[in-house]
């Protein structure tokens, strides 16, 4: 009889720019859900998702990244499932952040600020704005 062994990922919501009233919110939440909040500012905008989710083979890069100052929200280690309470409390708090995305093994790889640039071009063009804005 063969096991598998899986290793869980820690339950992580990782905010970036997210102002102090909300980081409250989202820390309360975070606890409810048994998962972790962590949050950055627009420094990290060079750094790679796996990074600052902690996955191993992820280090710290040199790199500045650009200037972006959106609010966003990066689920880590939370399937679908558990994200809906989440953001329903979110909503319910008056706490939502436009910007979220699920770590996936696509979007681990990417730094942060070309992650926030596809999800700023994604909520544009899912909210019928400009179709052509890169």
């Amino acid at each position: 009889m063969k096991s598998r062994i899986r290793s869980a990922i820690p339950k992580k919501i990782i905010g970036i720019n997210i102002s102090s009233q909300k980081r409250d919110i989202i820390e309360d939440i975070a606890k409810s859900e048994n998962a972790d909040a962590v949050f950055f500012d627009n420094e990290i905008m060079g750094q790679q998702v796996g990074y600052l989710c902690g996955f191993k083979g992820f280090v710290r890069s040199e790199k500045e990244g650009e200037d972006i100052m959106d609010e966003c929200l990066i689920f880590s280690g939370i399937d679908g499932r558990s994200l809906d309470p989440i953001l329903k409390k979110l909503r319910e708090k008056e706490a939502t952040v436009k910007l979220k995305a699920i770590v996936t093994a696509h979007n681990q790889s990417w730094n942060v600020g070309e992650l926030i640039k596809e999800l700023r071009r994604e909520h544009i063009y899912m909210n019928g704005g400009d179709r052509d804005e890169k």
